[in-house]
C-alpha cells in the first residue's frame, strides 16, 4: 500500500514493442492498483518520443486515500512554480517518507489547501477527471486533502504509529530487529537483483519509515499522506494509524532504473535522478543531459552512503499554527500536457464495468498489480482484440519466497489461459517483475 513493487513503465513503449502496426491516434489505458502514478508519470515524460496520440489513463485504486496521493504526486510533477530539484525532492519525500523536511511540509500544506478545491470543481484541472465518482466520494476526497493540511500542522505522531506496527509484526524478535532487517536484505532482496539499494538505507527505513534522505535538511515533520481511513467527523477528522508496508519499502519504483556501472549509488540518488529526468522531459519535451542532473546534486556524497539518525522526537511533535485562507486556489498552475487525460474510477468499476457495453473491448492496454489478479476475469472482457495485459509479479516482496513466486506465475498462466489470453513471451519468476499477455 502507498507505492508499487515494480519499476515505472513507459506504456507507449510497451504497446509499440509488442504491436508494431498499432493505431497511433488514440489509446485507452486501464491501470488497476498501481498505488502511485509512476506509469502515468513515465509515459507522460516519454510522450515526446512518439507521434501525437490522445492518451486516456483510466485508473482504479482500492482506497480514496490512494487516489488523493496520486493526484498530489502528479500535481507536484506538473506544477509550474517549482524548481526542478525542489519538485523532485518534494515528490520523493511525500511519496516514501514518514517524516519530511519543514520546507516539504509547508509545500504539502499549500498544495492540499489548493487541491481540496478540485473535487468540488472550484478549480479547473485540465489533466484530471473525477466525474466517475459519486458526490459523497468527491466530498470524501476533499476531506482527505483538508485533513492532510491540518495534520501536517498538528504533526501527528506517525513515528509512534510506525513503531507500533514494527512491534506487532516482529513480536518477540523486536529487540533483535537489526538482525531481521539484515537477513531480509542479504538473503532475499540482494538475491533478486537489488543492486542500488544499500543495507544502511533499507535498515534505516525499516526502523523509522524514512526512505529518502539528503544532507541539506533534516526530516522532522510528519507525512500524514501515509495514514489510513480518514473520515470527517463534525468540524474535525478521525483517522486510523499507519497500515502500510513496513517490510519492502518504496525503493523499487524508481531506484531500479540505473544500469550497472563502476559507481555505486544509493537508491535515493538513483530515484532522484529518475524523477528529475522525467520532470525535465515533461517540461521541455526533450531528453535531459547528464551534466544538468549533476549540477543539481552534490557529487561528493554520491559514491558514499548517507545515514542519518532518527530525528529528535520533540521536534517531530512540535505543532504549527494554522493560518486560514493563506493560500488562494488560483495560485496553482500546471504544465499543459495536451492530449493526455487521467480519469479516476471508483473501486466498484472492477465488478460493474464488464456489464456495461461502453467498456467491453475498450482498452488497448491494461496493467494489473500483483494483489489484484483475482480481478482478471472481470477485466479480460474490457481488453481489445490483440490488446496487451501486463501483470505485476511479487518478485520484490520480502515475505514471498522463491517457491511462492513460481506458484504465483503458474497460477497466473492458468488463469490467463482459462480466460482466453496467451503469454507474449516466456515468464521467468526469478528474472522478470512483469508478466505480459495478449488477447
Amino acid at each position: 500500500m502507498w507505492w508499487g513493487y515494480s519499476p515505472a513503465l513507459d506504456i507507449q513503449f510497451e504497446i509499440n514493442k509488442h504491436e508494431t502496426n498499432y493505431p497511433s491516434e488514440y489509446l485507452e489505458i486501464l491501470i488497476v492498483g498501481a498505488n502511485d502514478a509512476r506509469h502515468i508519470l513515465k509515459t507522460l515524460a516519454s510522450s515526446y518520443l512518439y507521434n501525437d496520440r490522445i492518451v486516456m489513463y483510466n485508473v482504479v485504486e482500492s482506497t480514496l486515500e490512494q487516489v488523493a496521493r496520486s493526484i498530489l504526486l502528479l500535481s507536484t510533477c506538473l506544477e509550474t512554480n517549482l524548481g526542478l530539484q525542489e519538485a523532485t525532492r518534494y515528490y520523493l519525500e511525500i511519496f516514501g517518507n514518514t517524516l519530511i523536511r519543514p520546507a516539504t511540509a509547508k509545500y504539502l500544506i499549500k498544495s492540499c489547501n489548493q487541491l481540496s478545491n478540485i473535487p468540488t470543481n472550484t478549480i479547473d484541472c485540465p489533466w484530471l477527471s473525477l466525474e466517475q465518482f459519486k458526490h459523497k466520494d468527491r466530498d470524501q476526497l476533499q476531506a482527505i486533502f483538508k485533513f492532510w493540511a491540518h495534520a501536517t500542522c498538528d504533526n501527528v505522531p506517525i513515528m509512534e504509529y510506525w513503531d507500533q506496527r514494527v512491534r506487532k509484526s516482529l513480536k518477540t524478535r523486536y529487540d533483535y530487529r537489526e538482525g531481521v532487517f539484515d537477513w531480509d536484505y542479504h538473503m532475499i532482496l540482494k538475491s533478486r537483483g537489488i543492486s542500488n539499494l544499500t543495507l544502511q538505507e533499507y535498515r534505516f527505513w525499516r526502523n523509522n519509515g524514512i526512505a529518502f534522505t539528503w544532507l541539506e535538511g533534516e526530516p522532522v515533520r510528519s507525512n500524514p499522506t501515509l495514514l489510513n481511513n480518514i473520515i470527517q467527523y463534525g468540524p474535525g477528522f478521525v483517522h486510523y494509524t499507519y497500515l502500510g508496508d513496513i517490510t519492502n519499502g518504496p525503493f523499487f519504483t524508481w531506484a531500479l532504473q540505473e544500469k550497472r556501472d563502476d559507481n555505486i549509488y544509493r537508491a535515493t540518488d538513483i530515484a532522484e535522478k529518475e524523477i528529475m529526468k522525467h520532470m525535465y522531459e515533461i517540461r521541455t519535451g526533450e531528453s535531459i543531459c547528464q551534466e544538468l542532473i549533476a549540477s543539481h546534486r552534490d557529487s561528493s556524497i554520491l559514491n558514499g552512503t548517507l545515514v542519518t539518525e532518527t530525528p529528535n522526537k520533540e521536534m517531530e511533535q512540535e505543532s504549527w499554527e494554522k493560518e486560514k485562507n493563506k493560500y488562494k486556489w488560483n495560485d496553482i498552475s500546471w504544465i499543459n500536457v495536451k492530449n493526455h487525460k487521467i480519469i479516476f474510477h471508483p473501486i466498484t468499476f472492477l465488478s460493474t464495468s464488464k456489464h456495461k457495453m461502453a467498456y467491453i473491448g475498450r482498452f488497448d492496454f491494461i496493467w494489473i498489480a500483483h494483489n489484484m489478479v483475482k480481478q482478471i476475469p472481470n477485466l479480460v472482457p474490457l481488453l481489445k482484440k490483440k490488446g496487451i495485459m501486463l501483470v505485476e509479479l511479487p518478485k520484490f516482496l520480502v515475505d514471498v519466497r522463491n517457491e511462492n513466486l513460481e506458484n504465483f506465475v503458474n497460477e497466473l498462466k492458468s488463469m490467463m489461459h482459462h480466460n482466453g489470453l496467451h503469454e507474449i513471451n516466456d515468464i521467468n519468476s526469478n528474472e522478470h517483475y512483469i508478466a505480459g499477455f495478449s488477447k
